[in-house]
């Protein structure tokens, strides 16, 4: 199974008065996403289908390249992207959409996407670095234990 991970675009600095999940992309964040939707039309990259967390910054970026792709599924809302759940909860989930599909693309938070990429690659998390907006595809195997390939990381700055 091919797995895409999207890391939030750009979001509000945390602050009092505003909760974490409240928090929303900036208008850096904006354009980030709107740069990686051109990037992928350019590129023929296109989500089989799509999956958000809740928390509003991952929301809109996720309708952002919904809106800004053509042909992008509409996203998908799953609680066990919020960054909250631990790696065996989100390696239990993708076993469970493995058998429907062969091409999922999640688009959460960190240190969620490092923390499953570490165990997945057979690393540590610090090694792993996810920046907000980049794309990062895997090949995982679901066997036990579940390990991956890292196929690519395109960080948003290079997708011009």
């Amino acid at each position: 199974m091919i797995i895409t991970l999207l890391r939030h675009a750009d979001a509000e600095p945390q602050r009092i008065g505003i909760a974490d999940a409240d928090r929303h992309i900036t208008e850096k964040g904006e354009k980030q996403i709107k740069r990686l939707a051109r990037f992928c039309l350019r590129n023929r990259l296109l989500p089989g289908c799509l999956y958000a967390s809740p928390l509003a910054r991952a929301q809109q970026s996720a309708k952002l390249l919904h809106t800004n792709l053509t042909g992008c599924p509409t996203p998908r809302t799953v609680p066990w992207l919020t960054g909250d759940n631990d790696t065996r909860t989100l390696l239990q989930e993708l076993t469970k959409l493995a058998e429907e599909f062969d091409d999922i693309w999640l688009v959460g938070h960190e240190p969620s996407f490092s923390d499953v990429m570490g165990q997945l690659l057979s690393t540590s998390p610090a090694n792993v670095i996810v920046k907000k907006a980049s794309l990062i595809r895997l090949e995982i195997t679901f066997a036990e234990p579940a390990t991956a390939t890292l196929l690519w990381s395109i960080p948003s700055a290079l997708m011009h």
